[in-house]
């Protein structure tokens, strides 16, 4: 190699370690679109809603919400695992996406969630609640149990999200039920469907069913939690029913970008969105709406990953749990 093509092929060098500290110091300069894997109205979107506005504002670029719903939120991870490490396309996944489908929840998942993604921040956890059409003759978790060995094969299950899969297989198989699982790509349209009558059961997340639980428009028979909730402080939990817990399925929100995205950019997100989810107006907005907020660190994100992925696969494993 001569002269010429040496100081070529290191000023190319030299230009790509300034690239990233240059874009990262003049990011962002245009809007950010965070990729929702669940449709309007369900947990996630609302979740996505609130932090969305501020964090905006913080960033001085608007953040575009984009709802990408399906094969249990699959469809949205690997939307954000094959766009641009640039930080202009942001992903607020679950434990759906990032575990319990590559654990072998959903077939047919062509990524490594500890590999293809950047993690910026955990966000937020959620609780379940076992919900009825107000046409089914119970009004508690066991006299619902009784009324489904009564009657094997005569009712349906909702689900619209891993949670809903999750307890209800685990509620299925617990008390050898002969019920049938009717999947949803998100909650809202499986409760329309609880609403009408098309399904008779469902175990939905407390932001996506309180107001249809407060509306009367469905019955809830039990909380899946070891504690009553406060939003829903007249619904008995299992245990004081004289049923056990579940194991804890509850589910849970973290921030990420596609892998390889500048450290310097994670960490400017992970500033902002810390900052967000402790300030107390967007916490009250939060928790009014059933969620808890869940600041991190970036590296706390990547090793509870890493954990709920060991977990996830033992409970895929152990409740047989499918979706395909």
């Amino acid at each position: 190699m001569n002269l010429v093509h040496r100081l070529t092929a290191f000023a190319t060098a030299v230009g790509v370690m300034l690239a990233a500290p240059v874009m990262a110091q003049s990011y962002p300069n245009k809007p950010i679109r965070l990729i929702v894997p669940f449709g309007a109205g369900s947990g996630s979107d609302i979740l996505a809603r609130i932090i969305g506005e501020p964090l905006g504002q913080a960033l001085g670029q608007p953040i575009v919400i984009e709802n990408k719903p399906g094969n249990n939120t699959t469809l949205g991870t690997e939307f954000v695992v094959s766009s641009p490490p640039d930080g202009y396309t942001l992903g607020l996944l679950t434990n759906s996406g990032l575990v319990a489908s590559p654990a072998g929840l959903t077939s047919g998942v062509r990524y490594d969630p500890a590999k293809d993604l950047s993690y910026i921040s955990m966000v937020a956890s959620v609780s379940y609640v076992w919900l009825v059409n107000n046409d089914v003759k119970a009004t508690k978790a066991p006299e619902l149990i009784e009324l489904l060995k009564a009657n094997p094969g005569k009712f349906n299950y909702a689900s619209g999200n891993t949670g809903g899969i999750a307890y209800g297989g685990y509620i299925k198989n617990a008390y050898q039920l002969d019920v049938t699982h009717v999947p949803y790509k998100s909650v809202p349209p499986g409760l329309a469907d609880l609403i009408s009558g098309h399904v008779q059961l469902m175990v939905a997340d407390i932001p996506a069913s309180l107001g249809m639980i407060r509306g009367g428009k469905v019955r809830a028979v039990g909380m899946t939690t070891a504690q009553r909730n406060s939003l829903l402080p007249d619904v008995a939990t299992f245990s004081e029913q004289g049923l056990a817990t579940p194991p804890d399925m509850s589910g849970w929100w973290c921030a990420v970008a596609p892998a390889g995205t500048p450290d310097d950019i994670l960490d400017r997100l992970n500033r902002e969105l810390v900052k967000i989810l402790e300030t107390e107006s967007v916490r009250a907005k939060l928790l009014q709406n059933g969620i808890v907020p869940t600041p991190s660190t970036r590296q706390q994100a990547v090793q509870y990953q890493k954990d709920q992925f060991l977990v996830w696969k033992g409970i895929v494993k152990d409740l047989n749990l499918r979706v395909d």
